[in-house]
């Protein structure tokens, strides 16, 4: 025979697993949101750092597009490297295709490898953002957004900005995308 306080226990914990939103990846949104917030904090901790001259290279970076599985040199233009790093950080393995920002661009559109694209408006701690600055291309930068949009505004921590790691305010009209990390890749 059933006893009622046992199903009511059963019924309880159901309804809790069930209150709990989880993400593609397992995690719950809470867990994520967690995560995101950890790797803005890594990434404000990095503002300053340089590459050597205009090379792409320091030895920091380099280990970033290691850490990536990427063969170093060349070395390559490295806001998605310090993303990547932001999120690894996190506890968060993103794909290695983040050293694109187009090809990353497109994943966030088709909802893969852990992003998924949100409105630009609706960004909020932790979201990237992705920038059209060379022509032909859907997409050539990112940065991660630091706090929620105020006055046509966001404040946001880029790498590769000026040659260097950049806490940097930006006009909300100017990315062409933006997304919410999920999950991992």
């Amino acid at each position: 025979m059933v006893r009622p306080r046992a199903v009511c226990l059963v019924l309880a914990a159901l309804i809790a697993l069930a209150a709990t939103p989880v993400t593609a990846g397992g995690a719950s949104h809470a867990s994520m949101a967690a995560k995101r917030s950890k790797a803005v904090k890594w990434a404000v901790s990095r503002a300053g750092l340089k590459e050597i001259g205009n090379s792409n290279c320091s030895p920091q970076i380099d280990r970033w597009q290691r850490d990536m599985g990427l063969k170093v040199p060349p070395c390559r233009v490295w806001c998605g490297a310090f993303v990547h790093q932001a999120f690894l950080r996190a506890g968060i393995r993103l794909s290695a295709r983040l050293i694109d920002p187009d090809r990353s661009f497109g994943d966030a559109v088709a909802h893969r490898r852990g992003l998924r694209s949100i409105p630009v408006k609706s960004v909020r701690r932790g979201d990237i953002l992705f920038y059209k600055i060379r022509p032909n291309l859907r997409a050539s930068h990112l940065a991660i957004v630091r706090d929620s949009p105020r006055g046509g505004y966001v404040h946001t921590v880029e790498g590769n900005a000026s040659n260097h790691v950049l806490l940097n305010t930006r006009r909300l009209d100017v990315p062409v995308l933006a997304a919410r990390v999920v999950g991992p890749a």
